[in-house]
């Protein structure tokens, strides 16, 4: 037993000697690569390589990995791992018995003598065995690293991953990776990149900086990449799936790619190792949102009227209202029409809009259904809103000729299924033979049809007899014979338009086609200005609407008389309101004027707000006969409600006489503001001023003789009163409807009550003087002035204060004109100017007010134009015709950037000047 375990100490002693003289052996075999490797790693932990330019990093680890291999390589071949036989030498070495050696060594005679001595000599071999030390080997690693690099290399990698910490691992990652693209100029390559977001967004392109990371853009955007290099670098797109886009080469030189980013992904440029890279999120495009703030009612001239509301994160380009049947044919259970409802521009971010559409010739009128509003945006995707019920709404048709055409016409439209397939009939191929299938379609027309056929049929059996007007029985003839020639469902709804006409025309006379004609003049014109058509194609559809209104405006007149209206005298120009607001010929052509300045300025959202406020006021005209046996309602001198103008309460009659005379000063200050901007302007020079001064004396002297006349309150209800009633029609008016023929410039005022004539000719300067005196003049008889004895009349409906601040506007305009600066004088003129119209809408709204308490009146009525004349609301302000002066001016504006876009040399200037020009 303790043989054995000697000989199993031997054992371990000689296995970890052979240890060490492995490790020895290794040592020698690798020591370079070792120092190599060390101080290599201590570079890189120390930041030496992120210090040092691209290429010389690139160059020092190739050359690590150079060198390494061959220091791995010498020291492979070098290497020899020592056996068991060099371990027990040198433990031999220690002892004269060589006990390890000798243990193995065998009696070369056993003999009973000699196995004893034996014995004993084996047993001195083991206790000298377990004697035996571990050899340390310091000599030799002394004479392999006699300045311990094995203790100092390890120790100063460990010191300095301490101190690299962190960063550490990238500081290593970017050591054993270096660009290695520097080494053929890849490091000098930039790569361009932005992101052009969708067009529905309306977002600007993002151009992307190196670095810049999270960029959020909208999804479906548009990544492009350029960049210059000696050869095709590659577009990595890296999110949930991966994809490569090689560069393509462009003409100039220079490579570059695009892709589509739909989901949030990482772009990387690679040649040559990574280039440039981004993170960028892709925003989803959320589908719009739409409902209905009120639900759809029946509005006025039975069209269909609803508030809604939508919204969408880039824009809404279509809104649309989805109608359903509420008991559908069974052959059609899912059928839907879709009308479109107009929007105010191309895409709208927010929607609040009150919609009012015409529903009564949709083939379901009449009907109940379903509705629900659905809206689009440019990507396609659609909100829809909740579905309410409705009843659509149905023209009512009292002529018999226009209701059997409105049936007739719903009848087909109402038809959801098609014609039943032809069967072929080879027999007509031969010669003499008739078609009977094809020359009878109707009898494959679906049933529908064929019930409206015999109706036609019916109508038209001696319609030549009975029908008193021809047209009427030839126009059903035709529609009889369209059905009978259709073939398809296509066809026989042809017949729309002709039995639409025909029911209209029979119905409500020829102003029905002048009306159609309006409408879509005013439809084309509004989508050219809401789309930012072109100056010339908005100019062509203007005068097409001016064209389409002036013809309705006579249709509406014929029709007047034939139906035994009387016409209007010569000296009444145009129509006028029962209120007392005054539109006439001359009012209505301003109007159109105003429009075309609009659409010239590129003032888009007032035009189509003037627009739509002179279509309404068309479409509700009304011509009727006035109760003084001629003209028509509302004319000039005929009285409210039967009650004559000498029967006012005096405190009305005041009121109204004060607003006459206020409206009179307004239009005469109006006047000389113009002719002090052309005077600033060049445009009428100093020489004639005088005789613009006699011109207008002369006027009103010439005025003054049929004047002197009438009373205060025949004046009020001829003139007068259509100049105050409304004061927001007075205030955009330039020379509208004035009695007597009474041009622009004239004070026709002056002339009457206690305003004693105005003195004839003069400058700018001394007619500002004149009005100045009519307004101290009024001052005074109202009590208002300065020093005025008697009491106030108007106590309340005039602010003293604002009277006393037109009058220092006056006196201001007046010595601004008298030195000639012309532009502080247009200031003052101005400031009056809205001092006039603010106490003439005040005085009109105490009247209105007084007039309602009078007559108990608490619901408004309808001028023939639509606009209301007694009751709530009645303001004026629905329409403001904008004044010639602001006309104007933006028409200067546009002519001076013109004027200076041809004459510019400079490239920059004429792309900034022709941007503005695009707005007009």
């Amino acid at each position: 037993m303790a043989e054995k375990d000697g000989l199993n100490t031997i054992r371990t002693k000689v296995a970890a000697t052979r240890r060490r003289l492995n490790l020895l052996a290794f040592g020698r075999a690798f020591w370079p690569l070792f120092v190599f490797v060390v101080l290599f790693l201590c570079m890189a932990l120390a930041g030496a390589f992120d210090q040092l330019p691209s290429a010389i990093g690139a160059v020092l680890t190739l050359l690590f990995l150079l060198g390494g291999a061959i220091f791995l390589l010498r020291g492979m071949r070098r290497y020899s791992p020592p056996g068991d036989e060099a371990a027990a030498q040198l433990l031999d070495r220690q002892s004269p018995l060589r006990p390890v050696s000798s243990l193995t060594d065998r009696p070369a005679a056993p003999t009973r003598g000699s196995q004893a001595l034996w014995v004993r000599h084996r047993d001195r071999l083991l206790q000298a065995a377990r004697e035996l030390k571990l050899p340390n080997l310091s000599s030799e690693w002394r004479q392999l690293d006699p300045l311990r690099l094995r203790y100092v290399l390890p120790a100063a990698l460990i010191g300095f991953t301490v101190i690299a910490a962190g960063e550490g691992p990238g500081r290593l990652m970017r050591a054993f990776s270096p660009d290695y693209g520097a080494l053929v100029g890849a490091d000098d390559m930039t790569v361009e990149a932005w992101v052009i977001p969708p067009d529905h967004t309306g977002r600007a392109p993002v151009f992307l900086k190196p670095g810049l990371n999270d960029v959020r853009v909208p999804r479906g955007s548009e990544i492009t990449l350029r960049t210059e290099a000696p050869s095709a670098p590659r577009l990595v797109l890296k999110g949930r799936h991966r994809t490569s886009v090689k560069f393509a080469a462009t003409p100039d030189g220079a490579w570059e790619a695009k892709a589509i980013l739909e989901e949030d992904a990482r772009v990387s440029v690679h040649w040559w190792g990574e280039r440039a890279a981004w993170r960028l999120l892709a925003s989803p495009d959320d589908p719009p949102v739409v409902e209905f703030v009120s639900i759809p009612t029946y509005g006025r001239l039975d069209r269909t009227e609803f508030a809604w509301t939508a919204h969408d994160d880039y824009g809404v380009v279509k809104a649309e209202l989805s109608i359903r049947l509420k008991e559908p044919h069974p052959a059609a259970p899912d059928e839907e029409d879709r009308v479109v409802i107009p929007l105010a521009a191309p895409s709208m971010q927010e929607i609040k809009d009150t919609t009012q559409i015409d529903l009564t010739r949709h083939r379901w009128a009449g009907l109940p259904v379903d509705v629900h509003l659905v809206v689009t945006d440019a990507s396609g995707q659609e909100g829809v809103s909740e579905t309410v019920p409705f009843v659509l709404p149905e023209k009512l048709f009292l002529d018999p000729i226009a209701r059997v055409a409105q049936e007739v016409r719903v009848t087909v439209l109402r038809e959801p299924r098609d014609y039943a397939a032809q069967t072929k009939n080879p027999l007509a191929l031969r010669q003499d033979a008739l078609n009977t299938e094809a020359a009878n379609r109707l009898n494959n027309a679906p049933p529908d049809v064929q019930k409206a056929a015999l109706m036609l049929d019916s109508v038209t059996l001696m319609g030549e007899r009975y029908m008193p007007n021809q047209a009427y029985y030839l126009t059903f003839r035709v529609a009889e014979g369209m059905l009978e020639s259709a073939g398809t469902k296509e066809e026989a709804e042809a017949v729309d338009p002709l039995l639409w006409s025909l029911a209209l025309k029979a119905e409500y006379g020829s102003a029905a086609d002048a009306l159609r004609r309006l409408e879509a003049a005013r439809r084309a014109l509004e989508q050219a200005l809401r789309d930012g058509a072109s100056e010339e194609e908005i100019r062509r559809r203007m005068e097409a609407f001016r064209d389409a209104a002036n013809e309705y405006l006579a249709a509406k007149m014929a029709e007047a008389i034939a139906n035994g209206g009387d016409m209007p005298d010569e000296n009444q120009d145009g129509m006028a309101m029962g209120g007392g607001q005054n539109l006439g010929g001359q009012d209505f052509e301003d109007m159109l004027n105003a429009l075309q300045d609009l659409t010239d300025t590129g003032a888009t959202e007032q035009a189509r707000q003037l627009l739509s406020d002179i279509t309404n006021m068309l479409q509700n005209l009304e011509f009727q006969r006035g109760q003084s046996g001629n003209g028509m309602a509302g004319m000039p001198g005929d009285s409210s409600e039967g009650e004559e103008p000498e029967d006012l309460p005096q405190e009305e009659q005041e009121m109204t006489d004060a607003m006459r005379r206020l409206s009179e000063i307004l239009r005469e200050q109006r006047q000389l503001n113009d002719d002090t901007l052309a005077q600033q302007r060049g445009e009428m020079p100093s020489g004639q001023q005088g005789q613009s001064g006699q011109e207008s004396g002369e006027q009103s002297g010439q005025q003054q003789g049929g004047q002197q006349g009438q009373q205060p309150g025949e004046q009020a209800g001829q003139g007068g009163q259509g100049d105050g009633a409304n004061p927001s029609e007075g205030d955009g008016t330039q020379g509208g409807n004035r009695p007597g023929g009474e041009r622009p410039g004239t004070n026709s005022f002056a002339g009457t009550d206690k305003g004693g004539a105005p003195q004839s000719g003069g400058t700018l300067a001394e007619r500002q003087a004149r009005l100045g005196e009519l307004v101290e003049q009024f001052a005074r008889e109202r009590g208002l002035g300065e020093g005025a004895g008697q009491e106030d009349a108007l106590s309340g409906a005039i602010d003293p204060q604002a009277l006393a601040e037109i009058r220092d506007a006056l006196r201001g305009a007046e010595g601004n004109l008298a030195r000639g600066n012309d532009g502080a004088a247009t200031r003052e003129q101005e400031r009056a100017t809205q001092g006039l119209s603010e106490l003439n809408r005040n005085l009109a709204a105490m009247l209105d007010k007084m007039q309602r308490e009078r007559t108990n009146q608490g619901q408004a009525t309808n001028d023939p134009f639509g606009r209301q004349t007694g009751g709530l609301g009645n303001n004026g302000e629905s329409v403001r015709v904008p004044e010639e002066a602001e006309r104007q001016r933006a028409k200067d504006i546009l002519e001076e950037l013109r004027r200076r876009y041809n004459e510019s040399d400079s490239e920059e200037e004429r792309e900034y000047l022709r941007r503005l020009l695009d707005r007009f």
